[in-house]
């Protein structure tokens, strides 16, 4: 009976290793083998009056819609190709107003961009999330800090809230987008660009699995091709503002709730069980019986 317990404890022990640079191993990756996430929210959009060339007061409701999937697993362990789609939608019509999809070539274990010029830039916040800055670099958003503001508590789910405000570039996503705003031909020494930098970004967390839980975006001043050597505003474009919000947000942040759980178990809560099981029964297994009277 020792002899059984002994080689049973030596069993779990080694399968603590397996699991951990094996099995687990790919399903602990931020982004995991088949990974893909779709966020909905509501939000706004207005458009120049042909007459006059400018954006009127208000605007109308819109449906935004941002995938995310890995496109190619080709350089799995090293890297995967990250494909990024946003896309925005009368919330009356569904007629699309701007669509566009870029990919990267990401660090499939943290998220991060592997292009050379990219370094130090993320497509997604990694696993264990810290209390500190992150450059985003998703879709239209080129490279902006990410400056951690506080923790929040979203329907009982423990998020970081990291936010932006200021400057954003987006005349290569104007020119290679399809839509009403897509296919934008940008003079020459002019830009795209919030108005009075005004574009604005704010993403909840949840710390341990990187995963997006809300966001809210948007230029509220509008967006203006500038002409680049004096800075003034040439042409409008869009007024737009976007948050995850309603049924939208109750999903998701049920979603991050499975997802969280999931790697939990895979990545500490299983591994300690077969860890403290096989070292119990190694030590029932080594122990000397007691003498009977």
């Amino acid at each position: 009976m020792r002899l059984t317990l002994l080689f049973a404890g030596l069993a779990l022990l080694a399968s603590v290793g397996l699991w951990h640079f094996g099995l687990a191993h790919r399903s602990v990756q931020r982004i995991p083998v088949g990974w893909r996430t779709t966020s909905h929210y509501v939000g706004t959009a207005t458009y120049p009056d042909r007459k006059t060339g400018r954006l009127p007061e208000g605007g109308e409701l819109a449906r935004y819609d941002r995938t995310q999937r890995v496109s190619s697993d080709v350089g799995r362990p090293r890297w995967v190709e990250f494909e990024e789609r946003y896309t925005v939608q009368d919330a009356a019509t569904g007629h699309v107003v701007f669509d566009y999809t870029t990919r990267d070539t990401v660090d499939p274990r943290t998220g991060a961009h592997l292009e050379a010029h990219y370094r130090g830039d993320v497509a997604l916040f990694p696993r264990d999330v810290a209390r500190r800055m992150y450059r985003l670099r998703s879709n239209y958003v080129t490279g902006i800090p990410l400056t951690f503001e506080r923790e929040d508590v979203l329907e009982g789910l423990t998020t970081y809230l990291f936010s932006y405000r200021g400057r954003l570039v987006s005349t290569p996503s104007y020119a290679a987008s399809t839509g009403d705003l897509g296919r934008l031909r940008v003079p020459s020494g002019q830009e795209v660009r919030c108005l009075d930098d005004q574009f604005y970004y704010r993403i909840w967390v949840e710390p341990r699995t990187g995963e997006q839980v809300k966001l809210e975006e948007g230029c509220p001043s509008g967006d203006y091709l500038h002409d680049i050597a004096s800075g003034r505003p040439v042409t409008a474009l869009s007024r737009w503002t976007g948050v995850t919000a309603g049924d939208a947000l109750i999903e998701r942040i049920g979603e991050v709730r499975r997802l969280r759980r999931s790697y939990l178990w895979a990545s500490r809560y299983l591994p300690l069980l077969l860890l403290g099981a096989g070292i119990g029964f190694v030590a029932a297994g080594v122990s000397r019986p007691r003498a009977t009277p």
